[in-house]
């Protein structure tokens, strides 16, 4: 097939078989129809198929509109969401392009870019060679979905201070790569502001929501499919703070000049409710309840020190503490719910001015916000709250990071809801010296933050949120010597060193002396125990930051030098589906130093698969094969002293 592209003086395409001996028979392919238009340049074809099924794209000389036709060029229609740039639209379709809808688009002029489509040309998103740069403090906003874990997936607002232009990129591995799915230099779009997903996103639901400007108006952009497509909605006030509550209902914050006012739509911003007042002064930030859908509370922080709440959806707002006639904190205040809301009333609060830090008021108990971080570096003022929902409570700190006398860098309470000292730290792990972090957000126990010096999205996954899982000797154990006892826990991801403790009673009030030590390693030889006596313990890991405690479990040492008879306790006699690689455990003996461990298919022990014995004999009461046994295959065990 031969392909005339003109002069360049019209849209029209001459296409006609070789063995045509002059164009009398040519089609003339007037791309431009769809819009009304005759006379429209074009630098790119792009052609897939045959005979009267053949797929064309064509690209604009002049702008970056993208035409589409399925059936030979008879009829045309335009993307919906077209490439960014300002002419010369060149094309490319994949070798599959029939069956994967994938083509490529380069374009010129600002905010030029290579695109890509993945619908057959409808829809295109930048992925490369993007004439657009994130300026300082050019990172504005972040949306990670709740189902994170499984699709990795992040939504990121930018800033082009060069270009004055806004740009939503999505990564679906975790923010190794990015795509450009929306930006300010499509058609009706000024300004982009903020982005949410809704809480169902990737479990049923693909919803992603934008605030911005278009057409001088305030607006919210609504996507149905990843942030594929939006559908734009005009909204009749300016949007300062916005909660998603599902695929379609929302609660937007504003200020008139004289009040903060509540808004809520739930048909997607179609129509809202009437304005209820939080105030006198804008609004600074917005939670929901963990359990919205049952006790249908909202909490508020303003610009000036005030937190409100609303038990009734926000048909009403009342400050907290009910009584306060001023600011009970000072600055713009950001607010959090803790995870047992429903159970405790506990809330928190963290203001933005400096050495005022984070504070908990308890609802139908507290008088007063009271101040609960008492380790916050001084001159730190936090941006933003997190709350994780096994309740460990996270806080940006605006305070430029140094590493060497932990100022800066992000607060972290595993037990903020605490009733005596919660107890706080200073993170600092991984930052450079003079990094400043803005804004917080949490997925199960990840958290992203701005680093707005060198304008970058930082990461910290918080491993350590975790309790140490305990090992040996096992939970209600009788009969344990009381020489050379071990204990053995679990290598928790992250930890570098271990605090072990053991006591007479439950609650580890006093502990006496020798019984509890830092360790590096994951176990623990205790001294010389009491006979006939019951121990509890426990671990967590210190460095590089706290963990939970483990669970505490116990045992009992031997009445005198009776003799007990050792115990094989994993694996089991019997038991089928043992790993290939299983974990042994057996109980402890008094004086033993050290013991051997054989494993053999035959009952009398010749030919072993694993012989630890001599020089090889364990010091332990428990050991992970480093040895691969046969599947389907019936083996033998024993240990001894």
């Amino acid at each position: 097939m031969a392909i005339d592209t003109g002069t360049g003086n019209g849209d029209v395409y001459k296409i006609k078989a070789k063995s045509v001996p002059d164009s009398s028979n040519a089609t003339d392919l007037n791309i431009g129809a769809t819009d009304n238009l005759s006379n429209v340049d074009v630098t790119g074809l792009a052609v897939s198929g045959n005979t009267a099924a053949v797929r064309l794209l064509a690209g604009a000389a002049g702008s970056t509109r993208v035409y589409i036709s399925t059936n030979g060029g008879i009829n045309w229609t335009r993307s919906t969401k077209e490439p960014t740039g300002q002419s010369k639209t060149c094309l490319l379709m994949a070798p599959d392009f029939a069956s994967s809808g994938i083509a490529y688009a380069a374009t010129t002029g600002t905010e030029s870019a290579f695109s890509r489509t993945t619908d057959g040309g409808v829809t295109w998103n930048q992925v490369g060679l993007i004439d657009a740069k994130v300026g300082a403090n050019g990172i504005i906003d972040l949306a990670v979905s709740p189902t994170y874990s499984q699709d990795n997936t992040l939504f990121m607002l930018t800033f082009d201070d060069t270009h004055i232009e806004h740009s939503l990129w999505r990564s679906l591995n975790g923010g190794t790569k990015w795509e450009r799915v929306f930006s300010s230099t499509l058609a009706d779009v000024d300004s982009l502001k903020l982005v949410q997903l809704s809480p169902r996103y990737g479990s049923g639901s693909w919803v992603v929501f934008l605030t911005g400007v278009s057409n001088g108006n305030p607006a919210i952009w609504k996507s149905t499919d990843k942030g594929q497509t939006f559908v734009c909605r005009s909204v009749p006030f300016s949007i300062d703070i916005w909660a998603v509550v599902n695929d379609s209902s929302l609660f937007l914050g504003s200020y008139n000049g004289t009040s903060g006012l509540m808004y809520g739509t739930t048909d997607s911003g179609l129509s809202y409710s009437a304005g209820v007042a939080v105030g006198s002064q804008p609004l600074q930030s917005i939670a929901l309840s963990p359990n919205y859908a049952q006790d249908r509370t909202i909490l508020i922080g303003n610009t000036q020190g005030w937190v409100y709440r609303s038990s009734d959806s926000g048909a009403s707002f009342k400050p907290l503490p009910m009584d306060a006639t001023s600011p009970p904190l000072t600055g713009s205040v950001t607010v959090a719910l803790d995870p047992e809301f429903i159970s405790n009333n506990t809330t928190y609060a963290a203001s933005n001015s400096i050495d005022k830090g984070i504070y908990r008021f308890i609802i139908n108990k507290s008088t007063r916000w009271e101040s609960i971080d008492s380790t916050l570096p001084v001159g730190g003022k936090l941006s933003q709250l997190a709350v994780s929902a096994d309740g460990t409570l996270y806080a940006a700190n605006l305070q430029s990071a140094n590493i060497t006398s932990k100022k800066g860098g992000m607060e972290r309470s595993l037990n903020p809801a605490f009733p005596l000292n919660p107890t706080f730290e200073t993170v600092t792990r991984g930052l450079d010296d003079g990094v400043t972090l803005n804004g917080l957000w949490l997925q199960g126990n990840q958290l992203w933050s701005i680093d707005t010096k060198y304008t970058r999205l930082m990461t910290y996954t918080d491993t350590l949120a975790l309790p140490v899982t305990l090992i040996s000797p096992s939970d209600n154990s009788p009969g344990i010597g009381t020489r050379n006892v071990t204990l053995e826990w679990e290598i928790l991801k992250g930890a570098t060193e271990y605090t072990w403790q053991l006591d007479y009673d439950t609650d580890f009030s006093t502990i006496p002396a020798g019984f509890e030590e830092n360790t590096g390693a994951s176990s623990a030889r205790l001294p010389t125990l009491d006979t006939d006596t019951t121990y509890y313990w426990r671990v967590r890991a210190t460095q590089p930051v706290l963990s939970r405690w483990s669970a505490k479990w116990s045992f009992t040492t031997t009445l005198g030098h009776t003799v007990v008879a050792p115990e094989l306790l994993n694996p089991k006699a019997g038991v089928n589906e043992v790993p290939v690689k299983p974990l042994f455990q057996w109980s402890a003996m008094a004086g033993a130093d050290s013991y051997e461990l054989m494993v053999s298919t035959s009952y009398s022990f010749t030919n072993p698969a694993i012989a630890k014995t001599g020089r090889y004999a364990l010091p332990a009461t428990a050991w992970q094969s480093n040895v691969d046994l046969n599947y389907n295959t019936t083996y033998y065990w024993y240990f001894r002293p």
